[in-house]
């Protein structure tokens, strides 16, 4: 029996995982509510803001941003959402392009991001999702080829709940979901362009 190839998406989501475990258990306050709210040291040592990128050159932080997570809730519903988007994306660009985008596009999204919200602070995986999620949509609504990525009632369902969700965050949230999304759609018409040559 042949066993499943697991994907880079999967890699992706367990590295997320245990970044999430070793903030916990680092601390930086009651493990418990950094468990179930977010916060630590590690997330302090993550987050990105303008001032810290520009003003203390810290670009790492650009990176390190998507990998954090705000609480289980905030952890969990990235994971659903990184599993079905990055895995239909994987499949149709490749595991290189894949981590590429998406660290990628998490840095430029929270690069622009910075930018609105200059005393602001952002983590999430959703930077980078979002990215994955606007290349989905073209590939979805691409014409002229046969439909090779497809979504199951579940996985559109969840993915319609998690940008809905996504809205009830704050402006911040729209904003840095909003850039994700436009940089997701541009690079899916450039790949779009590539594949057409």
């Amino acid at each position: 029996m042949l066993k499943k190839r697991r994907t880079a998406t999967f890699y992706l989501a367990i590295v997320m995982v245990l970044v999430f475990i070793v903030n916990v258990a680092v601390g930086g306050g009651n493990r418990f509510w950094i468990f179930l709210t977010g916060g630590g040291y590690v997330k302090e040592y993550g987050e990105v803001s303008l001032a810290l990128i520009m003003e203390q050159g810290q670009w790492w932080r650009l990176m390190t941003c998507g990998y954090l997570h705000m609480g289980l809730i905030h952890l969990v519903g990235n994971m659903a959402a990184l599993e079905i988007v990055g895995t239909k994306i994987e499949k149709k660009i490749g595991t290189v392009r894949l981590l590429l985008i998406y660290n990628l596009g998490t840095m430029v999204t929270a690069f622009l991001w910075c930018f609105i919200f200059p005393e602001g602070q952002i983590v999430g995986a959703s930077l980078g999702i979002f990215v994955l999620q606007g290349m989905l949509c073209v590939e979805l609504f691409a014409k002229g080829e046969k439909q090779v990525i497809a979504l199951s009632r579940y996985e559109k369902g969840y993915l319609v709940l998690y940008v809905v969700a996504g809205c009830f965050l704050g402006i911040g949230t729209i904003v840095v979901h909003g850039i994700g999304f436009v940089i997701g759609i541009l690079v899916g018409l450039v790949f779009g362009r590539l594949r057409a040559k």
